[in-house]
């Protein structure tokens, strides 16, 4: 039955009447099955979800623009992006209801580039739609970083509150030529797409399911994006409002799009979109990892024997039955043991992302560390200490998480500094409010200045940071001396993301004796060469074993909790040396359970090279620190 539902489903005929819409679902990826076996043909696309016109056409809509004046360029006299309502059909083809949309082009272009596009926006009572309309005679997707491929980016702040840090409600995300899908910020859930190569460039269509009710008057944050790539490089990008290429990072550099145009009589398509892609996603589950897998096989049988054969028309409250479901069914399913031995990434709840009323606070400290011409360089680290820390209670004890940036970033990056509330810091506070872990020191460091060389900061890190912090604050640290750190390395972890990956896996070889617990984030081992890990891995995991070995400790006293996404740069050269560490179980015994194992390995599926994931990450892996 488990492979016989894949049969069935493919390729899923269905038919759901709306109007003169017929939508059909097409998971291409799976098997074929005789035409004879769904009494019909259709033809397909390579889209994993294929939504289709009916053979009666819409009559032309007429181009209506509303009540609101918009000048040549598409935009209103505040220089907004203007949306009108509609519920276009997200297939790649341009529906006619896209003609009462107004046409905006990118004014900012970063390179001497021939690639051009225009954008349409419309908007239901469910969601935002994006059309893009891409002219580019040379496209390719060779790069394995998603931004550096031929592709559609949107960014989109729904309260419209210009922080410029991302927030719960801001999302970034990007549709390449071949509609294959990355998200660098929000729930990858919210989006559905379509992509179609044409003449001289692509067209993608993005439907962005909105958080908060939309209606006319509603302004939002939004910026759109064109990456032009050639080969493995993208060689310039086109900006609809941001001039400073940096809105990926900035949500304050958004534009603005204002939603308009619905009449009384004015309703909304029907929304089989989150439908199709939870059925996407459950045939995508590997069943043979559940005890009781016939759950989900028989609720996505009922979505084909109850709504897709029988030809008669459909309602939302049935789609949205179906939907409720599958989704039900799924929360039921039970591992076996051996499947539990992996660690799966559950992405962060948005609650996690709001301010806490028990909040913590950040403190900076300012110390001199030797740096390679013989001299001393200034030098600062910020210090997350969790709500209720109070310094003169010297019988509450602390442990002490020290956290590391990527390259090109700098110690400010995770928390800002004194007075900010950054994403990870609402992230501790709602956790330990909560009680999902117990309070902790969070100390972000740099490597940057003193030697400047990840390979080397282990000397700054166990000669000056961590003598100094723990001296200061309330930890099981007696004292600053090495022995007193050795003693107390039980209540000590490091990580980091990406270069600050690299560095975890250099403390690991050079500070086994002052740290237990280890999180390299999206980035391998260096220690034999540049991308060793996934060069070679087997040498860089046999490094790290006898390293291990020759400390005298035993599997169970160190720790190694990794993750990344399967669209980060860094995965490539990650994984084939978490796959090499795990044939040396003599010292790497994987697990989730950290009773059992001292090692696991974690890969969200959606994951980029970008902090929004790697703060998940630390979510996933915070409540498994200090706890053996």
């Amino acid at each position: 039955m488990k492979n016989g539902i894949r049969l069935l489903l493919h390729p899923i005929m269905k038919t759901l009447t709306v109007g003169s819409l017929v939508f059909m679902l097409s998971l291409g990826s799976l098997p074929d099955i005789s035409a004879a076996a769904v009494k019909a043909e259709p033809a397909f696309t390579q889209n994993d979800v294929l939504v289709t016109k009916s053979v009666n056409k819409e009559a032309p809509v007429k181009t209506d623009p509303g009540k609101i004046s918009v000048g040549t360029n598409g935009l209103d006299s505040k220089g907004r992006m203007v949306a009108q309502f509609g519920s276009p059909v997200i297939d790649g083809k341009i529906d006619p209801i896209w003609n009462k949309a107004h046409s905006v082009s990118p004014k900012h272009v970063s390179a001497n580039i021939d690639t051009s596009a225009t954008f349409k926006a419309l908007w239901d009572d469910r969601a935002l739609y994006i059309l893009a309309e891409v002219k580019d005679k040379n496209l390719s997707v060779q790069s394995g970083t998603p931004h550096m491929q031929d592709s559609v980016e949107v960014f989109l702040d729904e309260n419209n509150d210009k922080t410029t840090d991302y927030g719960a409600e801001d999302l970034h995300i990007r549709v390449n030529y071949e509609n294959a899908l990355s998200v660098d910020n929000g729930d990858p859930n919210l989006y559905y797409t379509a992509a179609k190569k044409v003449k001289d460039g692509y067209v993608i269509e993005t439907r962005i399911a909105l958080k908060t009710k939309p209606e006319n008057g509603k302004v939002l944050g939004i910026e759109l994006q064109i990456n032009d790539a050639v080969g493995t490089e993208r060689i310039g990008s086109l900006n609809l409002f941001d001039a400073t290429g940096t809105a990926w990072n900035d949500p304050s550099k958004f534009g603005e799009i204002l939603l308009t145009g619905k009449a009384k009589k004015d309703v909304s398509g029907l929304n089989p979109y989150d439908l199709f892609s939870l059925v996407k996603n459950a045939l995508q589950l590997d069943f043979k990892l559940y005890k009781n897998a016939n759950l989900v096989t028989d609720a996505l049988t009922n979505v084909v024997t109850e709504s897709v054969l029988n030809g008669q028309k459909i309602t939302q409250e049935q789609i949205d039955s179906q939907y409720a479901a599958i989704t039900s069914a799924i929360s039921k399913l039970e591992m076996t043991e051996e499947a539990a031995n992996e660690k799966y990434f559950k992405p962060l709840p948005n609650a996690y992302r709001a301010e806490n009323t028990k909040s913590g606070k950040i403190e900076s400290i300012h110390y001199k560390t030797p740096n390679v011409k013989d001299g001393m360089d200034d030098k600062k680290l910020n210090v997350y200490l969790p709500y209720g820390y109070d310094a003169s209670a010297a019988d509450k004890k602390y442990n002490v998480l020290y956290l590391m940036h990527g390259g090109g970033e700098n110690e400010d990056l995770l928390f800002g500094g004194p007075g900010q509330s950054k994403e990870l810091k609402k992230i501790l506070d709602n956790m330990i409010a909560l009680g999902d872990i117990e309070p902790l020191i969070v100390v972000t460091p740099t490597f940057n200045d003193g030697k400047n060389d990840v390979a080397l900061f282990n000397e700054e890190l166990i000669d000056t940071i961590v003598p100094l912090v723990e001296k200061k604050y309330n930890t099981y640290a007696k004292s600053g001396s090495l022995e007193d750190l050795k003693n107390s390395r039980e209540h000590r972890a490091f990580g980091g993301f990406s270069m600050g990956s690299v560095t975890t896996w250099y403390t690991f070889i050079h500070a086994l004796d002052y740290f237990k617990y280890y999180i390299p984030l999206s980035g391998d081992s260096w220690v034999i060469e540049q991308r060793g890990g996934g060069l070679q891995p087997e040498k860089t995991a046999e490094y790290l074993a006898n390293v291990a070995k020759k400390s005298g400790y035993k599997p169970q006293d160190y720790y190694i909790f990794s993750a990344t996404g399967k669209l980060d740069i860094a995965y490539p050269n990650l994984k084939p040396q978490i796959d090499a560490m795990k044939k040396l179980t003599d010292v790497f015994v994987y697990s989730s359970d950290t009773k059992k194992g001292n090692f696991y390995f974690m890969a969200a599926d959606s994951g980029t090279h970008a902090w929004n994931w790697q703060n998940q990450y630390i979510y996933n892996i915070l409540p498994d620190l200090f706890s053996n």
